[in-house]
Parts: structure tokens; sequence; C-alpha cells
């Protein structure tokens, strides 16, 4: 009921099944975004409880469905603020886990990038290639775990002048030249992903019922 105050359903339904067949990385698998989900749905119903929307008729149910549309739909959409935005004003929700490193596939690095990492550190030469998918751009030779991480302390050796792909974790750059938005990597094992979903699902949450009492 709420989420179809916010989008059409069908609507909904292309966008979400458009969404998880874009991740051509195999990130959001659907077992790991139904993981997410539950991790987020878990926090939300204490954060918006529905006993407190029962006469509008409210359930648990449409918590579920809420979080389902912050999986797939900038605020932007709606006037708020886009992925990055919230992503960047929260920064805090990052626990230094490491395992954005320890389980990326690759590290990206933009051909307008690889000037200025080896002006930082010119010894980086040697463990950069060229990206096999965009011959243009470059990535980090054997980055599976990335190499620069350390176990014991999960800190980047080379955290100042990381390359973008890794300052913008979980937001993952998808899309045409021009039309490229930031997705979220839906991983219930990251934290930073779990609260930029909650904060999203709150908004949209709190704009629906607005929408239902007006």
């Amino acid at each position: 009921m709420l989420r179809d105050l916010l989008i059409d359903q069908e609507l909904f339904e292309i966008l979400r099944t458009r969404s998880l067949e874009s991740d051509d990385c195999g990130m959001n698998t659907t077992k790991e975004v139904e993981l997410l989900e539950k991790a987020v749905f878990n926090r939300l119903k204490k954060k918006r409880s529905v006993k407190k929307y029962k006469k509008l008729g409210v359930t648990k149910g449409d918590l579920k469905q809420i979080i389902q549309l912050a999986d797939i739909m900038g605020l932007d959409t709606l006037d708020g603020p886009s992925n990055y935005e919230l992503a960047m004003e929260h920064e805090e929700w990052c626990t230094v886990c490491g395992r954005c490193c320890r389980e990326s596939e690759s590290v990206f690095i933009h051909k307008d990038e690889l000037n200025l990492l080896l002006t930082f550190n010119s010894d980086l030469e040697k463990e950069i290639i060229r990206n096999k998918e965009f011959p243009q751009h470059f990535e980090i030779r054997d980055s599976h775990p990335c190499k620069f991480i350390d176990p014991e302390s999960n800190k980047c050796a080379i955290y100042t002048f990381r390359p973008q792909v890794c300052r913008n974790y979980p937001l993952t750059l998808i899309g045409s030249p021009g039309k490229a938005q930031n997705s979220i990597h839906l991983s219930s094992k990251c934290n930073y992903s779990v609260n930029l979903i909650l904060k999203k699902s709150i908004i949209l949450f709190d704009e629906a019922i607005q929408r239902l009492e007006g």
C-alpha cells in the first residue's frame, strides 16, 4: 500500500528487474539482496513501528516493500538527497571491517587517475595493468583480495591516494556515459550498505505516510 503511493507497481517491477539484471559484476545476487533487506527490516521496524500507524492500515509488509524500493530508487527522484550525497554525509557508517577490500573483484582505476596515483607512489606502476573490459582504463594487478590492505588492522596502505572506486564504496557507478548513476552494493555484511538503505527507507516511509494522511 505505502509503496504504491510513491511509485506505480508495474514501474517498480520493471525497475527492480532491470536493477538486478544490470549488475553484471554479480555483486547484488538475489540471496544477498534478501539478506540485506532482512537486516534493514530488523532495524526499520524499531525505527518506524507499524503499531503507531495501525489505524491507517500499515503493516509489516509495507515496511518490506518500502525497503525494496529503497534498494533501487534514488531519493533525488523525489527531490531528496542522492545516494552519493547520503553516503558522503555519513562516513561514520563505515566500521573499517575491510570486507570491501578483501572481497572485491578488482580495483578499477580511471584513466584520469593514473598519473595522480603514480605521482604519489611511482612503485605502483608495476602493480597496474590495463582493464580487460575497458582497455582505456586500468586496474590493480591481482587485487582479489586487495594487496594493499593490512590483514590485521584493515588499514589501506595507499589510503590517501586510493582510487575513486574505493572512495565511493558501497556505491558503484553503472550505466553509460552521461546516464550513469550510483548503485548501492547491497551487502548485508557491510554496515555502510545496511545503514544507507535504512536511512533511505525511513525517508521513503515518512514521505508515504505524509501522502497517506494528506
